[in-house]
């Protein structure tokens, strides 16, 4: 079905459907994760982590904390993410040296 357009501007939907299938096309497309997209997942995954940490230690203290389980839960799983990424950073700029003293 094509609808003409009363105006130049509008695009009959016959071309969007081609643009949207094309797009769908392209997402299909399985794609290898760079170092980029694991180190920015830890670095991000950290950060969350640490803001929930912290929005749990005020309800703490406030005492509107309920489950001090899952407080605890918490607390270990940024504690953990941040060893992680500190850890990852730490072999990344080792490497990174060892590469610059490299000689050619």
């Amino acid at each position: 079905m094509n609808i003409t357009p009363l105006t130049p501007i509008i695009t009959p939907i016959a071309e969007w459907e081609s643009v949207l299938a094309k797009n769908a096309a392209e997402e299909n497309v399985v794609r290898q994760p760079t170092f980029l997209d694991v180190f920015n997942g830890i670095f991000n995954d950290a950060v969350e982590t640490n803001r929930q940490k912290s929005e749990d230690m005020i309800r703490l203290m406030l005492g509107e904390a309920d489950d001090i389980e899952q407080i605890q839960l918490n607390l270990e799983k940024a504690v953990i993410a941040t060893e992680l990424f500190v850890n990852i950073r730490t072999t990344v700029s080792d490497a990174y040296s060892e590469i610059i003293r490299m000689s050619i």
